[in-house]
């Protein structure tokens, strides 16, 4: 395969990812040999060193990360960043999450009916939910809510959250027709 597109190849799994990947996983994805991804993952390595992402590569898994050369600037950010007030789509995640805990992502977004994983990463970073691996499947990662987030509700355990059967019974859903396109010309 041609070296530049692997290249990019690579980088765009590692970005769409929320965990390392291992090279076993990126060989069967791509469909080339392990020699060729290990010679692009070292021209990966080597040529985003000073870039503000770069490539870690430990124990055959491979991850983008912000450069620590910037951590100062990306604490910095994030802090900013989390003042923000949490979005309806957040807020409707947290309460999945909340109601039906431990639960995939898989489940989140199918509840939802879209990607959720920005969500559920700004959720993460705010110390909001919590990866715990499933017993079911060590290598599927389920999501829970965290102690800082009880706190934030003021709740020492989850039995205390209002039942949601009590909470959504009076509550009649009636579908709505999709809103008509409109074509300007």
């Amino acid at each position: 395969m041609d070296p530049v597109k692997l290249k990019s190849q690579i980088l765009s799994i590692l970005f769409v990812a929320s965990n390392p990947v291992s090279i076993k996983e990126i060989q069967e994805s791509l469909g080339v040999n392990e020699d060729e991804i290990k010679i692009v993952i070292e021209e990966l390595v080597a040529a985003n060193h000073s870039s503000g992402i770069i490539l870690l590569a430990h124990n055959n898994k491979l991850q983008l990360a912000s450069n620590p050369d910037n951590t100062q600037v990306v604490k910095k950010f994030l802090s900013l960043e989390l003042r923000e007030r949490l979005t309806d789509s957040a807020l409707e995640t947290l309460a999945i999450i909340t109601y039906k805990q431990p639960v995939s992502k898989a489940e989140v977004e199918n509840i939802r009916g879209v990607n959720s994983q920005y969500i559920l990463r700004q959720l993460l970073i705010r110390g909001l939910i919590e990866k715990i691996p499933s017993s079911s499947d060590k290598r599927m990662q389920l999501y829970k809510t965290t102690l800082e987030f009880m706190q934030h509700l003021g709740i020492k355990s989850q039995n205390e959250l209002p039942n949601f059967e009590e909470l959504t019974k009076n509550i009649t859903l009636t579908p709505q027709a999709p809103p008509e396109a409109k074509i300007e010309i």
